[in-house]
């Protein structure tokens, strides 16, 4: 569901204004039109506008939006959804560890969700943490031995994600599989298989499959991209 959603919000982000500038976006705009969609529209165009803004700029219209979604609880639930799809989620143009991280120190300090609820987004935040482009890579159990390498996060009882090794094994490089979740070992040739113990801390399964990879020097060259 949550990947269908972001690829509604992808859609979206095709058809948003480039004109117009981030800020003061968010006022004397209604945060939820009787017709949904006009408002979740807007929030894709707010996205893109936001990625490209200066991240001031950016960080302080997150933050008007956040002091108006106050005052409407089911406004505020519904948006921080929404930021989940824009800013986390691997199939959204959008997706930014700086700005969800931003969403995430709101929701956390606004006090509207229940600490269960809060804590799966402060989970997310920390999930995009690790392995934006041009940063060390990191990746549990692995040694990064000077080679570009391919590295694919899957789940072993996800049938798509088995499909994703066929779909990558012609790549010209050393191939990793990070092997998350229950079921048996894959047997595509070509790949180097390792089950970490705490690979969940790093990756987010239900973002599976995706992959990334790594230079030489053992930085990120691209980041995490859906292997489908």
């Amino acid at each position: 569901m949550k990947k269908l959603f972001a690829c509604a919000l992808c859609l979206a982000f095709l058809n948003a204004c480039n004109n117009a500038g981030v800020k003061g976006f968010w006022d004397n705009v209604p945060l939820l039109e009787q017709d949904i969609s006009v408002s979740e529209n807007r929030l894709a165009d707010f996205a893109e506008l936001a990625v490209k803004a200066p991240e001031q700029e950016a960080l302080e219209e997150m933050d008007n939006l956040f002091d108006r979604l106050k005052e409407d609880e089911v406004a505020y639930y519904v948006y921080s959804e929404w930021m989940t799809g824009a800013f986390y989620s691997i199939l959204s143009p959008c997706r930014n560890a700086t700005l969800y991280s931003k969403a995430v120190e709101r929701i956390v300090s606004d006090g509207v969700f229940s600490q269960d609820e809060t804590d799966l987004f402060i989970k997310n935040r920390e999930w995009i943490s690790y392995n934006n482009k041009g940063d060390k890579a990191i990746v549990p159990s692995v040694s990064l031995n000077g080679e570009r390498t391919l590295v694919l996060v899957l789940d072993l009882s996800c049938p798509s994600c088995r499909e994703a090794l066929e779909k990558l094994s012609s790549k010209q490089m050393r191939k990793v599989a990070i092997c998350l979740g229950i079921g048996p070992a894959p047997k595509t040739l070509n790949w180097e298989y390792y089950t970490p113990e705490n690979g969940n801390a790093v990756f987010d399964i239900h973002m599976t499959p995706f992959y990334f990879t790594v230079s030489p020097q053992g930085t990120v060259e691209q980041t995490y991209t859906i292997a489908l």
